[in-house]
């Protein structure tokens, strides 16, 4: 988890650096998750990685703040995915990264704004969109989370 989601990421950005230096307005969007923030059951590992994440953003855009490169996260929670597809509502299909015996009283805090269900993956993309273009050229060194509201 930590070399997928925080390792990566690290080497992605210190091998395109040199490129975005000689860029028009280059922007950086992470991906970090609601989970670097609020605790979730069973997401320690995912939690380290994404708050890593977003720690590293923020050190990034001190950084280069003067050469303007911006770098920011985005921190998706309750977006349907390929992984919250099938993590299952059970024990019986307690999904991936979850236990067999996984307590789901645990998610009881989540379930009043998952009430509504899932958004689609368009809901980040819009947000990543924004970031990315001129519209975003004010917003550096922070996350936007984007989560229906399960998280206040």
């Amino acid at each position: 988890m930590i070399a997928v989601n925080l390792t990566s990421t690290f080497l992605v950005i210190r091998e395109t650096v040199p490129a975005l230096l000689q860029g028009d307005a280059p922007a950086v969007i992470n991906f970090s998750s609601t989970s670097a923030s609020f605790a979730h059951p069973y997401m320690a590992a995912c939690a380290a990685s994404k708050g890593g994440i977003q720690s590293m953003t923020h050190a990034l855009a001190a950084e280069y703040s003067k050469q303007s490169i911006r770098f920011t996260a985005v921190a998706p929670g309750s977006i349907s995915s390929g992984l919250t597809d099938a993590s299952g509502t059970s024990a019986q299909n307690a999904g991936p990264g979850l236990p067999q015996d996984a307590d789901f009283s645990l998610f009881a805090r989540l379930a009043p704004a998952l009430g509504h269900g899932f958004a689609g993956p368009d809901a980040v993309a819009g947000v990543v969109a924004m970031l990315g273009s001129a519209d975003g050229s004010f917003i550096t060194g922070t996350e936007i989370r984007i989560d229906g509201g399960t998280h206040y």
